[in-house]
């Protein structure tokens, strides 16, 4: 991939010659710099990576499909049944499930190792841009890309969620535009943007979105011959995307993954605008003043606004797509290494404007603004560090799953709303009670579990999480053995169908688990199958923690009910 890096700033990622005189020169000194920056990331990524890697909830529901896969069973949640597509992020499981069954090494450790080398690759790429593209000053185009990889990509890496991968095929897309931008259009280069923009959208569904925003900004920015652009793009999603489509429709039976059937918003919500627009901000928040810069000449102004046509939009379409589950702001880290690029672009555009046309001033201001930008580059890696310093902790369902491994080959079966960690370390079979990793319940009886659905697996194990606020007491009874009450919460109503489904059957309450009586996790083991009361020790009688703070919980299933609602959120 890198062999013909010096002659056109990677041949693999625009397929073009060194044809442009307006190319900057990429001399040995940059190769040196490229070599230390690898091995620069490479080190801080071993400082920062937690061993063994521990994925949070939802990046092992992606870790269970992935294990299935390179285990020869398929995309599929329980292995013997029909697939469904609750992983997400389709092509990142589709990369690790091959990569552990080539090398046989487990898809926790695979995950780890594409992410790490996605990681590294990134910051390569970023300064690599700057460089060939725009004409950056080495310790600028240093300074951006030492950013991106002090940034978040380390918490990504120790949580197995995919955003690093994402943010590779994100900025190889972008690269190619720009370089169109910058450069020119030629077939080759149209081509490779069409690739990389499909292979996007392969990561995750919004990467289609995004994928057409880049195109928008690319087709604005070039000065012409855009029909190379439309024809490649155009051919590319309609070929590759309708045989992908076709597929999809064929092996799942839906047009779209299953978790859209679970969290589809129904209307425009500007709380999510919103909390998208903030979390932009905060990504991005203190290299945000450069694009400032943008409106010191028109050059400038284009190579900004080229961005925002990309950026704004992609913002904008979390007001209609959930964005529950959004650890990390995962689902928004794509755009922090476009953004960086496109930032020191419009940076390097200004400044080098400045050097032709007030060369003097150039000369008188390099000292001061390589003092400036030290300070401002310091204080955002700083920022980055101690950006989303949450705790999480998921060691307590670990642990309880693994105690539980040594039954997964009787065949029990689990009904779970914390789909993630007990499914895929004690590898039973699973029912995932909100519907995300099942396809019936998804499309069945407005995406609630029904108790005639329970009756047909008749569990051996019910778990759920009575979670942070209830509107009433009767609402908190009725979740934890009260007579029901309507409620318009579908997390609820799941919780108060399963309880009435458990005390109707005559299970056994093992454990009520919890830091406080406002969020616990409540576990039943059914009574009448060889194993219960082994299965209800190992969940008993054991220390559990609690899933984001990890404190050591205390069981519930003596505690008095509280006479007020709970006011935690």
């Amino acid at each position: 991939m890198f062999n013909n890096f010096g002659e056109g700033y990677l041949l693999i990622a625009t397929g073009t010659e060194k044809d442009s005189a307006s190319r900057a020169s990429f001399s040995h000194t940059d190769w040196l710099i490229v070599a230390l920056l690898a091995l620069a990331a490479i080190v801080f990524l071993a400082a920062h990576v937690t061993r063994p890697i521990t994925p949070m909830e939802d990046a092992s529901m992606l870790l269970r499909y992935s294990q299935n896969f390179a285990r020869g069973h398929g995309i599929v949640w329980n292995v013997g049944e029909k697939p469904v597509e609750g992983a997400t992020d389709f092509l990142f499981m589709v990369a690790v499930g091959c990569f552990s069954r080539l090398t046989k090494v487990g898809v926790q450790e695979s995950a780890m190792g594409i992410l790490f080398v996605s990681q590294v690759a990134t910051v390569v790429l970023l300064y690599a841009g700057l460089r060939r593209i725009y004409d950056t000053p080495r310790f600028l185009a240093i300074c951006f890309a030492a950013t991106m990889g002090a940034g978040l990509g380390y918490r990504y890496i120790n949580t197995a969620f995919s955003p690093p991968f994402y943010a590779l095929f994100a900025l190889l897309t972008w690269l190619v535009g720009m370089e169109c931008v910058v450069n020119g259009v030629t077939w080759k280069r149209a081509i490779w943007f069409g690739i990389f923009a499909f292979v996007t959208g392969l990561v995750r569904p919004d990467g289609v979105f995004l994928a057409g925003f880049m195109l928008c900004s690319t087709l604005y920015g070039v000065k012409g011959r855009r029909l190379p652009l439309l024809i490649s793009f155009g051919l590319i999603f309609a070929v590759c995307g309708g045989v992908y489509f076709g597929w999809r429709l064929h092996y799942f039976g839906y047009a779209f993954p299953n978790p859209f059937y679970i969290k589809r918003i129904s209307r425009v919500e500007f709380s999510s605008l919103k909390l998208s627009a903030r979390i932009f901000v905060e990504l991005l928040l203190p290299l945000l003043p450069l694009a400032g810069l943008g409106i010191r000449s028109r050059a400038a102004f284009r190579q900004l606004s080229i961005w925002l046509i990309t950026v704004v939009p992609f913002t904008a379409i979390w007001m209609i797509v959930s964005l529950d589950n959004n650890h990390f702001s995962r689902f928004q880290y794509v755009m922090v290494p476009l953004s960086l690029l496109s930032l020191g672009g419009v940076v390097a555009v200004w400044w080098n404007g400045l050097k032709r046309e007030q060369p003097q001033l150039v000369q008188q201001l390099k000292l001061p603004l390589i003092g400036a930008s030290v300070l401002l580059f310091g204080i955002t890696i700083f920022y980055n560090m101690h950006l989303y310093v949450a705790p999480f902790s998921n060691v307590g369902g670990q642990q309880l799953a693994l105690r539980l491994k040594p039954y997964a080959s009787k065949n029990y079966t689990m009904v779970v709303t914390e789909a993630g960690d007990i499914p895929f370390y004690s590898e039973w079979r699973a029912i995932d009670a909100y519907g995300l990793n099942d396809a019936y319940i998804a499309h069945h009886n407005n995406g609630i579990v029904s108790e005639a659905y329970l009756e047909k697996y008749r569990p051996e194990i019910i778990m759920y999480r009575v979670w942070a606020e209830y509107r009433s007491v009767k609402e908190f009874e009725a979740q934890s053995g009260g007579d029901p009450v309507p409620s318009t919460d579908k997390l609820t109503e799941d919780d108060i169908i399963l309880n009435r489904y458990a005390v109707r059957h005559g299970y056994i309450l093992a454990a009520l688990w919890g830091s406080t009586y406002c969020d616990y996790h409540k576990y039943w083991v059914r009574p009448d199958f060889a194993d219960s009361a082994a299965i209800v020790s190992a969940i008993r009688d054991h220390p559990y923690y609690t899933q984001q703070t990890g404190q050591l919980s205390y069981d519930f299933r003596d505690a008095p009910v509280p006479s007020i609602p709970c006011s935690v959120n």
